[in-house]
């Protein structure tokens, strides 16, 4: 059953195209890694599914419904959330919690997220890392059947990222369904059973990394050939 869908889907700002007849379909108890550089449409495929933008054209389903319809099955993380900064860990995960039905007890997802010991500190005294599992924890609070996760580890170093993916895959290993964004290439070699790989706005490839990587080569020399990049021009754009 696909958990998530997206059918010859546009999005169009203006007179910028962010997505150009995208289709992509994640199956219950995936984990999908949706690959890409900046400025590809990897967010506003997360938008999409959260139902915080329409599509221009084409359809958007998420667990057999328009987005939004199912909004306490589905947990998020967003790159653009922000947080209270003199809320407490555990007021913060209290409080989200009280937005779904049958939300998980706050000690038991502060245990999950290994936020035990910060349940007092307010997010102002917490480490990057630390803000990031908090997310996690506010993502999880609903119990939900899927997890989208913008970014999720960006600027996270990697005994953090670690940290976080063993977070995730506990998740996993109880049902829950992932698609997460990312444009690091070990990462999503090392985590996806699929990975999506997306530029300038249109899907160039999907499936597993194993598949991807049949002719020899590493994920970034096919995602360099895919995409079209070079260092040159990744050095022109940073």
């Amino acid at each position: 059953m696909d958990v998530l869908s997206l059918t010859a889907v546009h999005k169009r700002y203006g007179a910028t195209t962010a997505l150009a007849g995208v289709d992509l379909a994640v199956e219950r108890g995936e984990v999908v890694a949706l690959l890409g550089p900046n400025g590809a449409g990897k967010t506003t495929v997360f938008e999409l599914l959260l139902g915080l933008v329409r599509p221009s054209a084409g359809r958007v389903e998420v667990l057999g419904a328009p987005p939004g319809r199912h909004r306490h099955r589905v947990g998020a993380m967003l790159q653009s959330a922000g947080l209270p900064e003199q809320v407490t860990v555990g007021e913060l995960v209290t409080l989200v919690g009280r937005a779904y039905p049958r939300p998980l007890p706050v000690a038991e997802v502060l245990a999950r997220t290994a936020l035990t010991d910060r349940a007092r500190r307010t997010v102002t005294a917490l480490s990057g890392g630390e803000r990031q599992r908090l997310l996690l924890a506010m993502a999880l609070s609903g119990a939900p059947e899927v997890l989208l996760l913008d970014e999720p580890t960006a600027a996270l170093d990697v005994a953090s990222r670690r940290t976080f993916w063993r977070l995730v895959r506990t998740s996993v290993a109880e049902g829950a369904t992932v698609l997460f964004a990312t444009h690091d290439l070990i990462e999503a070699e090392a985590v996806a059973d699929r990975v999506v790989v997306i530029a300038r706005g249109q899907v160039l490839a999907d499936a597993p990394p194993r598949a991807l990587l049949a002719g020899g080569s590493d994920l970034e020399d096919v995602f360099l050939t895919l995409t079209e990049e070079s260092p040159a021009a990744e050095g022109a754009r940073s």
